[in-house]
């Protein structure tokens, strides 16, 4: 269960989505709870339809959401997601990410109403949360109804573990869906010269949400420098509100026709391989789906040896670690000049992410942490049962009227 769900799309949405279809398809009866939407066309109910066909129920529960947060906050939804589960007979409860709160009350009550084995898996890296300390001890609270932890990168893991030291926290990446990505040489011509580019460019192609701290102005700066050397373009693929500032930087450095921008696009995997090598600046990246999806297409990566990508990157880059935009641009330049090495790099990356990122890999580490979750929540139970037992009592006596202590036997005469 999670706040962020289809219509949404993003890197939380797409990994519900492949999972719970992989979970299906291995005869496991799989509910998905999320917050309700708005469904102007009908799609919600059609997605929602489809999913049935596949043996995945999806619970939209209606509640008050903040609005740029995306998330349900009502208190009466610990009660509506009770009535879910106490309906359901759920065997085992999955939250998705820890900021979800109600990924995170499901999950508390679950746990502490129904004794249900809980996981908890966390997309994303801390960083700079307002109230730091407040919302860690809300977690620290939640985190003891769970238990197992997922990360998604060895950062993300440590990052758990700051605020998290008595649970086991397992790494299991995210997944790609080597089906949809893959090296597609039919529509490489076609595209190219739909976005003006020579057979002769090359392209350098990045994906992701147009914000700061995926620093594309470095590309763009990487690409000023480059193009007096080298026969290079720069595809952005995504969209945000830094997307005028970097139109702009590419206009004041004069490289306008050297940069093209798609927008966002729900499927980047016809301009990933209409390109010939996929690069990244961010210095902030969980894990970076975009890096696995182009290395699934068979392209070589330039990317900073940073926190969660250092998991993609483990034992298979083949180029010099990458600190800076500097790195970033020695790097590109390297694969410019040399086309076997591009070749080589780009056909190793597609065998790194069948062997430990396709979905089926993923899907698989995931069912054995529910194995484990079960056999510890089993150990736990009569424990946990003690314990709400111990704190009804401390509630009775705080709550027993002053004059029954008073004429107990032991006060009287």
């Amino acid at each position: 269960m999670s706040d962020w769900y289809y219509p949404k799309i993003g890197g939380i949405e797409s990994h519900i989505d492949y999972l719970s279809e992989h979970l299906a398809s291995h005869g496991n009866e799989v509910h998905i709870l999320t917050r309700k939407s708005q469904d102007l066309h009908g799609e919600v109910s059609e997605h929602d339809a489809r999913k049935r066909q596949m043996g995945i129920t999806i619970h939209r529960v209606k509640g008050h959401a903040v609005k740029r947060w995306g998330a349900v906050v009502d208190p009466r939804i610990s009660w509506i997601v009770n009535d879910v589960i106490r309906r359901e007979k759920f065997e085992l409860i999955h939250a998705h990410s820890i900021y979800s709160p109600l990924a995170m009350v499901t999950a508390y009550a679950a746990k502490t109403l129904r004794y249900i084995p809980t996981v908890a898996t966390n997309h994303s890296l801390w960083g700079k949360v307002w109230m730091r300390s407040l919302f860690q001890s809300l977690l620290r609270e939640e985190f003891t109804r769970l238990d197992a932890l997922i990360a998604v990168s060895n950062a993300v893991r440590e990052d758990t573990e700051r605020f998290c030291s008595n649970k086991p926290v397992f790494v299991i990446p995210n997944g790609v869906d080597c089906n949809r990505f893959y090296p597609d040489a039919a529509n490489r011509e076609s595209i190219r010269r739909h976005l003006g580019f020579d057979e002769k460019d090359i392209v350098i192609v990045t994906v992701g949400r147009l914000v700061p701290r995926k620093k594309m102005h470095e590309l763009v700066h990487i690409v000023h420098d480059l193009s007096k050397r080298h026969n290079i373009k720069l595809l952005i693929v995504g969209d945000g509100h830094e997307k005028g500032r970097l139109a702009s930087l590419s206009r004041s450095l004069g490289i306008s026709e050297h940069v093209k921008f798609t927008g966002y696009v729900s499927n980047p995997s016809d301009y990933l391989n209409a390109s010939d090598i996929f690069s990244l600046c961010s210095v902030d990246e969980a894990l970076g789906i975009s890096i696995l999806e182009a290395m699934a297409c068979e392209l070589p990566v330039v990317v900073k040896d940073v926190n969660g990508i250092r998991d993609i990157l483990s034992g298979n880059n083949g180029l010099p670690p990458a600190g800076d935009a500097v790195d970033i641009k020695n790097n590109i330049e390297l694969l410019i000049t040399d086309e076997g090495l591009r070749s080589k790099l780009a056909k190793s990356n597609r065998r790194h992410v069948l062997s430990n990122f396709e979905w089926d890999v993923v899907c698989g580490k995931t069912m054995n942490v529910y194995d484990f979750a079960e056999q510890i929540a089993g150990i736990e139970a009569p424990r946990y049962y003690g314990m709400k037992l111990a704190k009804m009592g401390r509630i009775v006596r705080r709550l027993k009227p002053r004059h029954e202590e008073d004429y107990s036997p032991d006060n009287r005469c």
